[in-house]
């Protein structure tokens, strides 16, 4: 087994599950996006700590991301139904909180509170294209 490949693999997998360029994925684990795309095409390894901050960034244990084949184990257990765009930026939402300190979920978590006083369940819809996030 290459483990270099294996963890690439998942890697681009899980990242791309969640709707993140190479780029956004890289920042957020402050990481080099080139760094990424060789470890993600298994070029190249790196380090037992990454290893365990992709991890808990993904949510999934060190096991599936370093031995398991997890996008041929998702395609047998998922239903057909393809995620919305609204579900990509929700798991990419819940990926990048796991990695924010208790004093940075409790200010985005009271912006969330007072943006919500203004939202409406008939507000339009971000355009797909339109840059949410920096």
């Amino acid at each position: 087994m290459n483990y270099n490949e294996t963890i690439g693999a998942n890697i681009r997998f899980e990242r791309r599950k969640r709707g993140l360029t190479i780029d956004e994925f890289a920042k957020v684990i402050n990481m080099a996006p080139g760094f990424v795309g060789l470890i993600e095409r298994g070029q190249r390894g790196t380090s037992m700590s990454n290893i365990v901050k992709i991890a808990d960034f993904f949510d999934i244990t060190l096991d599936q991301l370093i031995r398991t084949d997890i996008e041929t184990k998702t395609k047998k257990t998922e239903n057909a139904k393809p995620l919305t765009k609204a579900d990509k930026d929700r798991k990419a939402l819940y990926s990048m909180i796991g990695l924010l300190s208790d004093s940075k979920i409790r200010i985005l978590t009271a912006n969330a509170k007072a943006l919500n006083k203004y939202m409406t369940e008939d507000a339009p819809a971000a355009d797909d294209d339109e840059e949410i996030i920096d």
